[in-house]
């Protein structure tokens, strides 16, 4: 009897220190430490680097977001660094946090990483573009005692982990580092799970959904999963608050919990919203979800707040889009998310900025090309109003090996979970973008996908309708075209050849084929406006067969044009320009032109007005018609009227241009209006828009004379810089005139200071280019990074021969905590510290090389519209495609005499498509012998080496994924 009562006191004694040691914190019951300060970085391998008493003091101090090399702007061919570094950070905890739960969280390591606490390993993560949430309560050190994080961090090839592609074959670049937020969390052991620790499941933290949806009233769906991790049971309630956005709760929730030691208990619960404001893009109202945990006596456990939006969307074959019952047209850009120099280590601010941007510039929807994206970019489309098809990794590869369908699944299942709450997502790609793969992962997939987001709320999109067996596997399909045109033009389009099977959305248009589907910000004013004009020419149904016709098919739901920014890419040393802003977002001609698509009667305070208009033209030269005979102007306006010199050189409706663009206009977009004044003059182009007769909107140009000063330019946003040690500041430097016009026929190299509260990303890495730097098309690009101490920061910017400029402003405090470093020796290394410097896989030299002299090429057969001729006419973007359906066809070339040929370049078609194929080369045209043979993309085209007296040289198509037989260009090169 003794014995149980002795027991009983022993329980109840625990029972009191535990609830003594939970509640003691109770003021605080979730805090939340910044931690993307104070971090040590180490390009490299090193051994024993997670010792908690490891030598780091010639390591490099550096601050998340982290990229482990900054990089040139222009760093294609597989330049970056892809190698191992290490990062480390000391921190302290005090004895008020013991006994509590004590979570590291990354949003994002790329690629591979291994992490440590005081020389432990916690765990191991595979892919860089969903973070992970490690517990780390059973290797912390409390009462002031020194802790130090580690980790290995490796960007090298992972053939198993998505996508799973060498850099130097990848559309674009998945560069390296702790390139995200880090944050480190202390809660009660009674707590809301984490959605992304690495045993989570479906039920893991706080899912939302709506069951009904009305303005009248709303039901919010709140299912939150606890978890007990005290050595004895715990009773007590969950108390979800709906507040609005003046904080004012408008509904709330309680109930009560039984939960066992070390178990989990998911709670539901409906709560009612009265009269609630439905979210919508031109409306992005949002409510804040408060989820407590309460112990048995009241006091809160543990508390997380989040945004959520209250909405409803449907997906339709022949109708489109709805969201909360009403009809919406999509109109959306593909985006990347690198930027110059730091690549995709951007701070939570810039991911804004470029929402803000994609807002302003026309758009209501974005494609997260091609992978999960930074969850402040999601939040800042939550906030903003901009729709996300939200991807998982992939570009054109996938592995057999039975671990890389594992990893994609999990991928898809953490991609789901961390975002299934965000009111901007409406469509999740669970397809490998442009890849073939067995319909088992399809079907893997898809089932993962429905059982992490159960009912009619989840949407899944296919990349392709590649084969019927894939039809019950996604939801909605890119494109729906029954085969390749009958003609065999890939610039043909038949509303008979579309297939009405499922809801449909084109997922990239407008590169790779046209007039003009690339330019660079340093190419003139004409070839900028017809970058524009090739857009608008296939917006309105002239473009590539798959994209399935875009505003000139009635079921089109909506599109994505490729791209919005410019982007470096493995796969080429060439800069991909088919943005249309440049890789530091500045704008070009096109950027304007998709800003046109929104009606005039759609505006968003703080962001921007309904009507626009915008002269797209320098007024620079009579060599140019766009300051001559095609001065175009942009606008959404019903009319527009265009002086020169304040002469007015004409006016026109936008009944009169739907003429010219009748489905863009159908679709309520915009038609061009193209003036023509006859001759040049030099002076001021000006438009000036018209709505109901009235004046709304003007814009004009200058002609830029001799140039005067730099301007440093900060675009004006409603984001404020925060004092936190990593927030960033974009900044432009302008080479202008004495008016203030940009001379962009003026590069300048500058030289850059930064004075105050702040820092130059990359200064004093002359490799990169950063600082000095030289203009291109007369502007210049850096980011600023803050201290951790709000003040002045002043941008000042030099160039000979030209008066300097500046600009200042001020950083805000910081209003959260970061975590207390602890106790270590400074660290004294440098960026240049370990550089490596690549040579490209493209190998400049090589392809600099002379050209052979070809005399004739010949084929088994050719398109009428895409001859023969295409090959050699130094053009990757005009072809020679077969004029027939089957297969093998054969391209022979001809060289003028025998020559000693020491390479070749290939380029395909169809980027997408896989084309199987050998090269074979021959002196007398006789005897063949084979240079290789192998199947591969569109995409593989570097040049192959080999050194062979040849004159006849082949290519045999044996095979391809998509349509016909076709190339795009095939050179030979010589030494001399």
């Amino acid at each position: 009897m003794f014995k149980e009562y002795l027991k009983y006191l022993v329980f109840a004694f625990v029972a009191f220190v535990q609830i003594g040691i939970a509640h003691c914190g109770s003021k605080n019951p979730r805090e939340d430490y910044n931690l993307n300060t104070g971090w040590a970085f180490y390009r490299g391998d090193a051994k024993q680097a997670q010792s908690l008493h490891y030598d780091d003091s010639k390591w490099m101090p550096v601050v998340l977001p982290h990229i482990m090399q900054i990089e040139k702007k222009h760093n294609g061919g597989d330049a970056i660094y892809d190698g191992i570094g290490w990062y480390r950070r000391y921190f302290k905890l005090p004895k008020t946090n013991a006994d509590r739960k004590v979570l590291l969280n990354f949003e994002g390591i790329m690629n591979n990483s291994e992490v440590f606490v005081n020389g432990e390993q916690v765990d191991t993560h595979h892919g860089g573009y969903v973070g992970v949430s490690f517990d780390i309560s059973d290797k912390v050190k409390f009462n002031g005692e020194n802790n130090v994080i580690a980790v290995r961090v490796s960007a090298e090839y992972d053939s198993l982990t998505p996508p799973g592609k060498p850099q130097g074959r990848l559309d674009f670049y998945y560069y390296s580092g702790i390139y995200r937020d880090a944050k480190l969390i202390v809660t009660d052991k009674l707590h809301i799970t984490d959605e992304l620790a690495p045993h989570s499941t479906v039920k893991s933290g706080v899912f939302v959904t709506y069951p009904q949806v009305d303005e009248k009233r709303s039901l919010v769906h709140v299912q939150t999963e606890v978890a007990n991790a005290y050595a004895i049971p715990k009773h007590g309630y969950v108390q979800t608050y709906i507040k609005d956005a003046r904080g004012k709760i408008v509904a709330k929730s309680k109930s009560k919990f039984n939960i066992g030691i070390g178990q989990k208990v998911v709670v539901d619960q409906d709560i009612t919203v009265q009269n609630p404001n439905l979210w919508h893009p031109y409306n992005p109202y949002l409510y804040s979800l408060e989820s407590q945990v309460l112990f048995e006596d009241g006091k809160v456990a543990d508390i997380r707040t989040e945004k959520i939006g209250i909405r409803t969307i449907k997906f339709t074959r022949d109708e489109g889009f709805f969201i909360n019952g009403k009809h919406l047209y999509l109109v959306g850009a593909n985006r990347h998310q690198a930027f110059p120099n730091i690549g995709d280590a951007a701070s939570n601010s810039m991911q804004e900025r470029d929402v803000i941007d994609m807002k302003k510039g026309g758009y209501n929807a974005v494609r997260a090309a091609h992978y999960p994206q930074d969850p402040a970019f999601l939040a800042a489309c939550d906030k903003h109003g901009l729709l996300v098809v939200e991807c998982v990794p992939g570009w054109q590869i996938f592995n057999e090996d039975p671990i890389f369908a594992q990893r994609l699944e999990s991928i898809t299942r953490n991609m789901i979970r961390r975002d299934r709450n965000r009111p901007s997502i409406i469509l999740w790609e669970t397809a490998l973008n442009e890849t073939s793969y067995p319909v088992s992962v399809v079907k893997q997939i898809f089932d993962a996908a429905h059982q992490e987001y159960p009912g009619d709320q989840m949407y899944t999109a296919g990349d392709y309708y590649s084969h019927e067996e894939t039809e019950p596997y996604y939801d909605v399909f890119y494109k729906q075209v029954s085969k390749f045109p009958k003609d065999g033009s890939v610039m043909s389009n038949y509303l008979e050849d579309q297939i009405a099977i499922k809801p449909l959305f084109t997922r990239e248009w407008g590169d790779g084929v046209g007039e003009k589907p690339r330019v660079s910000m340093i190419e003139n004013e004409y070839e900028q406006m017809k970058q524009g004009r090739s857009r608008l020419t296939q917006l309105n149904g002239d473009g590539y067969f798959d994209w399935c016709m875009l505003d000139a098919n009635p079921r089109m739901g909506g599109h994505f044009m490729w791209s919005y920014n410019d982007y470096t890419r493995g796969a080429e040393e060439e800069t991909m320009y088919s943005g249309v802003v440049d890789v530091n977002r500045y704008p070009k001609f096109a950027y304007y032109m998709m800003e046109s698509m929104r009606p005039y009667h759609i505006a968003q305070k703080g962001l921007y007005a309904g009507p626009m208009i915008f002269v797209a033209s320098y007024n620079s030269s009579n060599k140019y018609k766009t300051s001559t005979s095609e001065i175009t102007v942009y606008s959404n306006c019903e009319a527009v009227e265009l002086y020169r010199n304040d002469v007015l050189i004409g006016k026109q409706t936008r009944e009169e241009r739907a003429k010219v663009y009748p489905h863009i206009v159908n679709k309520g977009g915009s038609p061009s209006f193209v003036f023509d004044a006859g001759d040049y003059q030099k002076g001021e182009l000006k438009a000036i828009g018209y709505i109901g007769g009235k004046a709304v909107a003007q814009h004009a140009v200058r002609t830029a004379g001799e140039a005067d000063h730099i301007e440093v330019f900060i675009p004006d946003y409603p984001i404020v810089p925060v004092a936190d040690g990593s927030d960033m500041v974009p900044v432009y430097f302008k080479v202008c005139d004495a008016a203030g016009t940009i001379v962009r026929d003026k590069d300048s190299e500058l030289t850059i200071r930064v004075i105050g509260a702040g820092k130059l990303i990359g200064d004093g890495v002359l490799r990169a280019a950063i600082n000095p730097q030289m203009t291109e098309a007369g502007i210049g690009f850096a980011f600023v990074r803050t201290s951790n101490q709000a003040g002045e920061i002043e941008i000042v910017a030099e160039a000979n021969g030209l008066k300097k400029g500046s600009v200042k402003f001020k950083t805000h405090a910081y209003e959260g905590k970061h975590l207390p470093d602890g106790r270590h020796a400074d660290f004294t290394g440098n960026e240049e510290d370990n550089a490596v410097v690549k040579p490209t896989k493209w190998d400049k030299a090589f392809l600099a090389k002379p050209k052979v002299e070809i005399e004739q090429v010949i084929a088994t057969s050719a398109h009428t519209d895409f001859p023969i001729g295409s090959l050699t006419d130094g053009d990757d973007y005009s072809w020679w495609i077969a004029n027939e359906d089957k297969f093998p066809q054969t391209v022979t070339v001809t060289l003028k005499e025998p020559t000693i040929v020491v390479g070749s370049r290939v380029r395909f078609q169809k980027d997408s498509s896989k084309y199987g194929h050998k090269v074979e080369v021959s002196l007398d045209g006789n005897t063949w012998e084979t240079v290789y043979e192998k199947e591969c993309t569109g995409w593989d085209f570097k040049p192959v080496r080999f050194k062979k007296e040849i004159k006849y040289y082949r290519v045999t198509i044996m095979s391809a994924t998509e349509g016909r037989a076709g190339l795009a260009e095939v050179t030979l090169y010589k030494d001399k």
